[in-house]
């Protein structure tokens, strides 16, 4: 069986999953180089043994359950601080890009100019131009793109696919999604409170539902629309100030001693979510139009927690109403021409995005080996979402609708 010979571009901690779940696959795959700048915070990474300042440099504090299953050795990888070198040294089947957002589609043009295989996490760009470099890419490149959108090929939406399909609602004519993001303090705890690298939520967390919404209708949007708010996730406190060096531990409870200790949560990183140079909105909503004349509405936000956790949407149709619910793991479909209402359990994977992170590995390692013809995530999806998300930040910030 030949080896597949991974390059990867910025090896952090999403990368670092992955790997996890292509040492399930039925086929040997191997990280055989890597460009990173930090090639030290790498190899700490992969052996899971880091001291507290290398995981600080990492911004997680606590990295229990994130234990690797296969250890790696570092010591059989090239490192490289420049990704072209790497790309120009090495004989690689495929790359995986999992550097800071705003350097995404900068890489890729890169690998596919190359026609390597590509596994690009998402957004796949952060700008309008980046999403032209993108396009003129993928006309030219004949090798093929996984965009890291683990939610459409979870168990869970693969089902409603299946369900809508079948006809069970009649033609989805409107769309109620929702996202009451449980760890949502995360995003002003970690690397992402730095707006100039996350570029907001909407870009950086709504891609994902958006996503799923177009898989699922089937349309193009075509307008948008959106509001953000920042209510909570403010204040006045010192730039780059830690919890650990605040006298203000045991009263705040978004310190990282009442996450763990009080809420029961797990901390990633202690920076203070108060702080002036905390960015990104702590809600946002926003409005799609679609070519058909039919809308969706999606709302995320950022500080409901514990049981007001939910992540999923209302489909709704002439015939009925389908409803999927990511945390709660079902599907209900309520029929609007009787009183029946049928509830489906999934008990799908609780491991890499209920599942998603497997099936998008899987495919990947299929089309590096020719065993499959089409990516899961095409990066047409990607450029798609991207481009609504981008439009709702616009929007939300100029109070105008946007074309996509």
């Amino acid at each position: 069986m030949k080896m597949i010979r991974l390059g990867v571009i910025g090896y952090g901690v999403r990368v670092d999953m992955l790997m996890d779940e292509f040492y399930e696959l039925p086929v040997q795959a191997e990280v055989v180089a890597v460009a990173d700048l930090n090639p030290a915070r790498v190899k700490e990474l992969m052996l899971k043994n880091g001291s507290k300042e290398i995981l600080h440099e990492l911004e997680i504090d606590k990295i229990d359950g994130l234990w690797r299953k296969h250890p790696m050795n570092p010591e059989n990888i090239n490192f490289y601080k420049d990704a072209e070198e790497m790309l120009d040294q090495e004989k690689l089947d495929g790359i995986l890009i999992g550097t800071n957002c705003n350097t995404h589609t900068y890489f890729a043009k890169m690998v596919m100019e190359r026609n390597l295989p590509l596994f690009l996490e998402k957004p796949v760009g952060i700008s309008r131009e980046d999403l032209e470099i993108l396009k003129a890419c993928e006309s030219r490149s004949h090798a093929p793109v996984v965009v890291s959108f683990p939610l459409r090929v979870t168990k869970l939406i693969r089902e409603v696919k299946k369900l809508l399909d079948a006809d069970i609602i009649g033609k989805v004519e409107h769309v109620q999604a929702f996202n009451d993001v449980g760890y949502g303090f995360v995003y002003f705890h970690d690397w992402y409170r730095d707006e100039s690298v996350a570029h907001g939520l909407f870009l950086q967390k709504a891609t994902h539902d958006v996503d799923v919404i177009n898989y699922l209708v089937g349309e193009k949007p075509v307008e948008v629309c959106a509001m953000k708010s920042k209510q909570i996730f403010k204040g006045d406190m010192p730039e780059k100030l830690r919890c650990s060096q605040c006298d203000k531990t045991l009263t705040c409870m978004e310190s990282t001693y009442h996450i763990e200790k009080t809420r029961n949560d797990t901390p990633r990183s202690d920076y203070c979510c108060f702080a002036k140079d905390t960015g990104n909105e702590d809600s946002g909503s926003m409005l799609i139009r679609y070519e058909s004349g039919m809308h969706a509405v999606y709302s995320q936000n950022f500080f409901a927690r514990k049981g007001a956790a939910r992540r999923g949407a209302r489909l709704y149709g002439y015939k009925g109403t389908l409803e999927y619910n990511f945390v709660s793991d079902d599907i209900r479909i309520y029929d609007h021409m009787s009183d029946q209402v049928t509830t489906i359990k999934m008990n799908g994977s609780a491991n890499g995005h209920g599942g998603g992170d497997f099936q998008l590995v899987q495919n990947f390692a299929a089309l590096i080996n020719k065993e499959a013809e089409e990516s899961v995530a095409p990066l047409r999806a990607g450029i798609e979402s991207a481009s609504v998300c981008l439009a709702a930040k616009e929007a939300s910030e100029q109070n105008v609708f946007r074309h996509v």
